[in-house]
């Protein structure tokens, strides 16, 4: 079975095409991701079509100051990405693009015979700008035309696809509330390397009390985290890029460290006693992920998606899960994710045990490549 995977950089897809691939399909992975890069993260040369040499001007002008915060060289790069991949990629049997990225080649896709699958790992276009757009700055005229123009965009591809895969249940109820045909989806949670993350020692006097891992943002529930550790007057850690809001640096109790390699992040995990993540909308973050496996007790929000690692759980307790997007709720959860903390007995963090099986990529691809011939033999 031939298949195609089309991604603007590496993100999840990249290790779904790795798992498909050990499990004898014949992938192709299409992105602007250098092959020496996708290799480093195991994919094998013989999958990766990497159209870095032909988008190199767009990506670097993209990427330079001042054009890194234009919508417009953004969204520019978007579609031409899309138009090159679509000239470039082979006829499949089976075709997985993600999410809002790739128009015209899901269309191109379709007229070949493929059947065609959209990986999304957000809430329905919709649902996810309610909560997104709620109490947030007044937008621009352009931006909200851009705006709507995007939103446009994604349900088009929606309705293209013939199915939409999603990483959790939260994200699935946002579709359905948008009528979406229910037997178009296919729930299937992301997971985490075993290799780069692994249990980790119980944490001294000395480590940081909180750790949070990702991009400093409003969606992040930041804004939340802040208002939380001065309440509680606890050690935070955050890892990570800064966007939309001002990092509390000059406070003692917060240290923030620039975003790092994958590969390093289990030393930051091994520093702390807890992670949090109070995503006001996540699809389900890998993070939460690679933290389980690291051993920390997680403290969430109902819209991350650790909802769906906590059912793979024979002790579910480790993951908490906040009722309330609020930062007196985030706060109370810290105090009982760090009273969990302390009862782990010393030695290597391992509450998961062989549930983390479920947890990792291998699995992932194991669900997705028998959701890919249950599909095929339907057609």
């Amino acid at each position: 079975m031939k298949i195609n995977i089309l991604s603007a950089g590496r993100a999840h897809l990249l290790d779904i095409a790795r798992e498909l691939d050990k499990k004898g399909f014949d992938v192709k992975f299409y992105s602007f991701v250098p092959t020496k890069r996708a290799m480093k993260f195991g994919l094998q040369k013989k999958c990766s079509k990497s159209l870095f040499s032909l988008l190199f001007p767009f990506v670097y002008l993209a990427k330079a100051r001042p054009f890194s915060r234009s919508r417009f060289i953004r969204h520019g790069l978007r579609n031409i990405q899309d138009f090159i991949t679509s000239i470039y990629m082979r006829p499949a049997d089976i075709t997985v693009v993600l999410s809002a990225e790739f128009k015209i080649s899901l269309k191109k896709a379709k007229r070949q015979g493929s059947i065609t699958i959209v990986e999304c790992g957000s809430k329905h276009v919709i649902e996810q700008h309610k909560i997104i757009s709620v109490d947030r700055i007044k937008f621009s005229k352009s931006f909200r035309r851009e705006l709507e123009a995007y939103i446009s965009r994604t349900l088009n591809i929606y309705n293209e696809a013939d199915y939409i895969t999603i990483p959790s249940k939260h994200v699935k109820e946002s579709f359905l509330k948008q009528n979406f045909p229910e037997q178009k989806l296919f729930v299937n949670p992301y997971g985490a390397s075993l290799k780069r993350f692994y249990p980790t020692d119980k944490p001294g006097i000395d480590s940081y009390d909180v750790i949070m891992v990702g991009q400093w943002s409003w969606r992040k529930g930041c804004d939340m985290i802040v208002e939380a550790i001065r309440k509680l007057n606890i050690r935070f850690l955050h890892v990570g890029a800064l966007y939309d809001l001002p990092f509390p640096e000059n406070e003692n109790l917060f240290t923030h460290v620039n975003s790092v390699d994958e590969t390093q992040l289990v030393q930051y995990y091994n520093q702390a006693k807890v992670f949090v993540l109070p995503s006001r909308e996540e699809g389900l973050a890998l993070v939460q992920a690679q933290a389980l496996a690291c051993g920390l007790p997680i403290v969430c929000s109902k819209d991350t998606g650790g909802r769906d690692l906590r059912d793979f759980l024979t002790d579910k307790k480790w993951i908490i899960e906040m009722q309330e997007t609020t930062a007196e709720c985030l706060a109370d959860c810290i105090k009982e994710a760090l009273a969990l903390a302390d009862i782990q007995p010393e030695g290597k963090r391992d509450y998961a045990g062989n549930d983390i099986n479920q947890l990792t990529w291998e699995a992932n691809g194991k669900r997705y490549g028998d959701f890919l011939i249950e599909i095929r033999n339907l057609q």
